[in-house]
């Protein structure tokens, strides 16, 4: 079972737009590890569509990502950090 979530990008004008999505992405990441997901993908369909999934198994992994790799999409996959970092990996 995958986690998937959706989120806006706010600005706050007491921060830098990059450092801004550094942390986000960070927090996002975190909660994911506190559920005990330990890989992200970050999916993009053939249409445009984006969105993020966070996955606890290789095998999860693959069975959301080779169908949309075969409709022409892509994929990327990375492990999460215990600090909220991503580590890229590949297929």
């Amino acid at each position: 079972m995958s986690l998937i979530l959706a989120y806006q990008k706010q600005q706050s004008p007491k921060r830098p737009l990059k450092d801004q999505e550094f942390i986000l992405e960070a927090r996002l990441n975190l909660l994911a590890l506190e559920y005990g997901y330990l890989y992200r993908l970050d999916v993009r369909t053939k249409s445009g569509n984006e969105r993020v999934e966070f996955v606890r198994t290789l095998r999860e992994a693959r069975f959301v990502g080779i169908p949309v790799r075969r409709n022409g999409g892509s994929v990327h996959f990375s492990k999460i950090n215990p600090d909220g970092t991503l580590k890229r990996h590949c297929w």
